[in-house]
C-alpha cells in the first residue's frame, strides 16, 4: 500500500513538474464599442486535457498551465464573430497577457451570420485597402529587420529601402517624408536616432519594440482619421505592463543594452507600469573590427520609452512617452571615406540630436455604444549641427555650416466613437496642433567673407484637421466605408478638403473584393517657409515662401484577396496615385519637393511655387503562409513606375523610380525533446530581397574636366539607375525556456553574400573617372535576451 503511495506521488510529480507551464491571460471587449464582453469562451486548440475558461463580467479572463510553446486560442460569444488566434509564443519567463477585441455578428432576419476573424485582418475597421497589422515577433524574427519596425515593414508589398544604413521606407514611389508615424494616438516627429529635421529615417529607431502592440500600418487611401501624410501611415500602439505580476526583459545586441521593467502599480486597481531604457553598444563592435557605415566614428546615444496605465470602471487613463538622445563626431580621414557613409572624408562633422514625446491619453465610455477617446500631447526633435570644410594642402578646418534648430508640436487629438447598431459605425474628432519653432542656421560664404543666414526664425503657428467617418453594413458581404478629413495650415491660410471612401465585398467565401479612394494632402516641411533670400551682394529679401501651399494626392486603389487555404492568402493591388500642387523652384527647371529625401542633402530652392505634379502607378502581389507549426513565408513583389513634372514642364522619373521590387521571407521553428524542465527551440529565418537600381543625373564630363567642377545633365534628371540592389540575410537564433526564465541567443547575418551594392558615385573631374562608394558589406550582429 505504501508502495503505491509512493508511486502515485511520484506521477503526479512528474506530471506537475515535467512540463513548463505558464499563465495566458487577458479581456475580451467589443471591437466597436470597447465594452467588455463577459462569458466569452476561451480554449486553447488541441490541448489535453482541455484548457478553457470563460470572461468574468469585466471581461478578464485567465487560462493557467498552458504549456510552454506555440498555442492557438478560439473564443466564441453568442452575437460575435468567433476570433482565432494563432501562433502565440508562450514563454516561462514571461506571462502573456491579451486584449481581445470581438465583431458583433451582423443579422439578417432571424438569421445570426458568424463568420471567424482571420490572420491578415486589421486592427482599424475602418481601413478598406492597402493594410495590414503587424506583430511585435515579426519585427523580432524577420531576418535583417534587427529589431527595427520600419526595417520590417520595407518586406511588405509596394514598400522598399534601398540605404542598409538607414530604415527610411519609400512606399509606391513616394518620397519618405510622406510617412507619418503616429504613436498612441498622436503624430510625432521622426522616432530615430540620428534625424534630420523634416525627414522620416535614421540610422537606429527610438521606438523599442518590446514594448509596442500590434499595430497597423497603410500604404494608401487610409482612412479619415489620419492626415498631414501623403505615402503611408505607421499606427503604432504601445502594449500595458503587467497589472499583477513583476517581469524583466534584458537585451544586449547590435542596437544597444536594454532593461526593461513592468508590472503592478496597484493590483487591485489593476494599474500598471511599463518602462525601457537602452544605451548604445557600438563602441564595443567598433573595438571588435565591426564596420557600420560611420568609418573611424563611433555613434552614441541612448533612448527610453514608458507607460503607465490606469484603468477604471468607465475606461482609463494612461501617461506615455519616449525620448532619444544621440551624437557622434566625424573627423576627416581620407583613409576611412570608403567606410563612411554619413560624412566626406574632407570635412569635419558634428552632429547632435534630441527627440522626446509625453503625452496623457483618456478614454471615457459615455455608454455601451459611445466612448470619448482625448489625448493631449507634447513633442519635440532638436539638431546641433556644426561642420568645417578641410581645404589642401594643410586640410585646416574652415568652419562652413552651423545649425541650432528645434521643432515642436503641442498636441490635442479628440475622438468621438458611436456604435449605433451592428450595421452602422461613426466616428469623429479633430486633431488641434500648434507647431512652435526655433530655427537657426547659417553658411559661411568665403566671397563675403562672413556668415550668411539661412534661417532665423522663433514663433508657433497652428494646424487643425477635423474628420468623420462612417461605416455601414449592408450585409453579411458588401461594407461601405465614408469619410471627409480636413485641415487647415494657418501660418498662410492654406487648407484641403479631402474625401474618402471604400467599398469591401465578400464575393465568395474565399474571394474579397475592395476599392478605396481617398485624397490626401501634406504641408511642405516647414523649414521652407522660414528660409531667408538673400541678393548676390548678400542683402536679405525676406522669405518668398511664406504662401506656398499643401501637396495633394489623389489615391486609387482595386484589391482583391484570394484565401488559398486556411493558412495560406494571396492578395494583389492595382493602385493610381495624381499629386498636384507640388512645391518646384520658380526658376525653369527640373527640381521637384517629390525627390526629397532621396540623400542627405537639405538645401532647397531659394523660391518655390505649387506648380508640379506627380504620377505613381502599379501592381502588387502578396503570397502569405501565415505562421503553422512553426512554418512561414511571404512572397512579395511589386512593378510600379513614378514620375514627376518641374517648373520646365518636363516629365522625368522621380528618384524612387525603381521600377520593381520584390521580397521572400521565410521561417522555420524547430522544438527539440522536452528534458529537464526545459523547452529548447532553435529558429532558421531566411530574407532574400531585391529592388530596381537607385537614380541618378548623368554628369556632363567634358564641361566639368573644363571647369574642374561637376555639372549635371538636368535635361535628362534621373534618367540613369544603378545596378540592382540585392541582398539577403540569415537569422538563427536558439532559446531555452526553464521554470520562470527564457534566454535566446541570434545571430543575424546581413548581406550574406556581401555583396557590393552602390551606395553613392561620384566623378572626379580632374582625373575623368568614376568612384563609387558602397554600402555596408557582410555583417554578423550577435544579440541576447532573457525574460524573467
Amino acid at each position: 500500500m505504501k508502495i503505491s503511495w509512493f508511486l502515485f506521488f511520484i506521477s503526479v510529480s512528474s506530471a506537475l513538474f515535467g512540463q513548463l507551464t505558464q499563465t495566458v491571460r487577458g479581456t475580451i471587449i467589443d471591437e466597436d464599442a470597447l465594452m467588455p464582453l463577459p462569458g466569452a469562451i476561451i480554449k486553447v486548440i488541441d490541448s489535453e486535457p482541455l484548457i478553457a475558461a470563460t470572461s468574468n463580467l469585466d471581461g478578464s479572463f485567465s487560462l493557467k498551465n498552458v504549456p510552454v510553446g506555440r498555442i492557438e486560442l478560439i473564443i466564441t460569444l453568442s452575437g460575435y464573430e468567433t476570433r482565432t488566434i494563432q501562433n502565440l509564443d508562450v514563454t516561462a519567463g514571461k506571462e502573456m497577457v491579451l486584449n481581445v477585441k470581438l465583431q458583433e455578428s451582423f443579422t439578417e432576419t432571424e438569421e445570426v451570420i458568424i463568420k471567424a476573424k482571420k490572420q491578415g485582418d486589421v486592427n482599424n475597421e475602418m481601413a478598406s485597402v492597402s493594410a495590414r497589422t503587424f506583430s511585435v515577433e515579426a519585427s523580432q524574427r524577420y531576418a535583417g529587420s534587427v529589431n527595427d519596425v520600419a526595417r520590417m515593414a520595407q518586406n511588405f508589398a509596394g514598400v522598399q529601402g534601398n540605404d542598409d544604413s538607414r530604415n527610411d521606407i519609400i512606399v509606391r514611389g513616394n518620397s519618405p517624408i510622406g510617412v507619418l508615424y503616429r504613436y498612441e494616438g498622436v503624430d510625432i516627429p521622426n522616432p530615430n536616432h540620428f534625424a534630420l529635421l523634416g525627414t522620416a529615417g535614421g540610422p537606429v529607431s527610438i521606438l523599442n519594440n518590446n514594448v509596442l502592440d500590434d499595430s497597423d500600418f497603410f500604404t494608401g487611401a487610409f482612412p479619415a482619421e489620419y492626415g498631414n501624410a501623403l505615402a503611408a501611415v505607421f499606427d503604432l500602439r504601445m502594449r500595458n505592463g503587467n497589472n499583477e505580476k513583476l517581469e524583466f526583459v534584458g537585451q544586449v545586441g547590435f542596437n544597444g543594452a536594454e532593461l526593461l521593467a513592468e508590472g503592478p502599480i496597484n493590483r487591485s486597481k489593476k494599474s500598471s507600469f511599463l518602462i525601457s531604457y537602452r544605451y548604445s553598444t557600438l563602441r564595443l563592435f567598433a573595438l571588435a573590427g565591426v564596420n557600420f557605415g560611420t568609418g573611424v566614428a563611433v555613434p552614441d546615444y541612448q533612448d527610453v520609452n514608458f507607460k503607465l496605465n490606469f484603468p477604471n470602471s468607465r475606461g482609463y487613463t494612461s501617461v506615455f512617452g519616449l525620448g532619444g538622445i544621440s551624437n557622434v563626431s566625424f573627423e576627416g580621414d581620407l583613409e576611412a571615406s570608403s567606410s563612411n557613409l554619413f560624412a566626406s572624408s574632407e570635412e569635419d562633422l558634428i552632429f547632435d540630436s534630441k527627440i522626446g514625446v509625453i503625452g496623457i491619453k483618456n478614454l471615457f465610455r459615455l455608454n455601451d455604444k459611445t466612448y470619448l477617446k482625448t489625448t493631449v500631447s507634447t513633442s519635440a526633435t532638436e539638431n546641433a549641427i556644426s561642420q568645417d570644410s578641410l581645404l589642401p594642402p594643410l586640410f585646416e578646418p574652415r568652419p562652413n555650416y552651423r545649425n541650432y534648430s528645434l521643432e515642436g508640436r503641442n498636441n490635442i487629438n479628440t475622438q468621438l466613437n458611436y456604435k449605433h447598431n451592428t450595421r452602422n459605425l461613426f466616428k469623429g474628432g479633430v486633431v488641434l496642433d500648434r507647431l512652435f519653432f526655433n530655427l537657426n542656421d547659417s553658411l559661411y560664404v568665403s566671397i563675403w567673407d562672413q556668415w550668411a543666414t539661412l534661417t532665423d526664425f522663433d514663433g508657433s503657428t497652428f494646424l487643425i484637421q477635423p474628420y468623420a467617418q462612417w461605416q455601414h453594413r449592408f450585409n453579411k458581404r458588401l461594407t461601405l466605408n465614408l469619410g471627409i478629413h480636413y485641415q487647415r495650415f494657418l501660418l498662410n491660410g492654406s487648407d484641403s478638403f479631402e474625401p474618402r471612401a471604400g467599398l469591401i465585398y465578400q464575393a465568395f467565401p474565399r474571394h474579397k473584393f475592395s476599392l478605396g479612394y481617398g485624397r490626401h494632402a501634406q504641408v511642405p516641411p516647414t523649414r521652407i517657409y522660414f528660409r531667408e533670400v538673400f541678393l548676390p551682394d548678400g542683402q536679405a529679401v525676406g522669405n518668398p515662401n511664406q504662401d506656398l501651399g499643401m501637396t495633394e494626392a489623389n489615391h486609387f486603389v482595386l484589391s482583391h484577396t484570394f484565401r488559398v487555404t486556411e493558412n495560406i492568402q494571396l492578395k494583389s493591388e492595382l493602385y493610381y496615385q495624381d499629386i498636384k500642387n507640388v512645391p518646384v523652384d520658380v526658376q525653369n527647371n527640373s527640381y521637384s519637393l517629390l525627390n526629397f529625401g532621396a540623400n542627405f542633402d537639405l538645401v532647397f530652392p531659394d523660391s518655390l511655387v505649387n506648380g508640379g505634379t506627380g504620377q505613381n502607378a502599379g501592381i502588387e502581389f502578396t503570397l502569405e503562409h501565415f505562421m503553422k507549426k512553426g512554418f512561414y513565408f511571404m512572397l512579395t513583389s511589386s512593378f510600379y513606375r513614378s514620375f514627376f513634372t518641374g517648373s520646365n514642364q518636363e516629365q522625368f522619373s522621380t528618384a524612387f523610380d525603381g521600377r520593381y521590387t520584390a521580397n521572400l521571407l521565410a521561417g522555420k521553428e524547430f522544438f527539440f525533446e522536452k528534458k529537464s524542465n526545459k523547452v529548447r527551440s532553435l529558429t532558421v529565418d531566411f530574407r532574400m530581397g531585391i529592388n530596381g537600381g537607385q537614380r541618378h543625373t548623368p554628369v556632363l564630363e567634358t564641361i566639368s574636366q573644363e571647369t574642374g567642377q561637376i555639372v549635371f545633365d538636368y535635361t535628362r534628371t534621373n534618367e540613369l539607375q544603378f545596378k540592382d540592389y540585392f541582398r539577403s540575410d540569415l537569422r538563427i537564433a536558439y532559446k531555452v525556456s526553464s521554470k520562470k526564465i527564457t534566454q535566446e541567443w541570434a545571430i543575424d547575418l546581413r548581406n550574406l553574400t556581401n555583396r557590393q551594392n552602390i551606395f553613392t558615385q561620384e566623378y572626379i573631374p580632374d582625373e575623368g573617372r568614376y568612384q563609387n562608394t558602397y554600402q555596408i558589406g557582410f555583417l554578423p550582429i550577435g544579440q541576447w535576451r532573457i525574460y524573467f
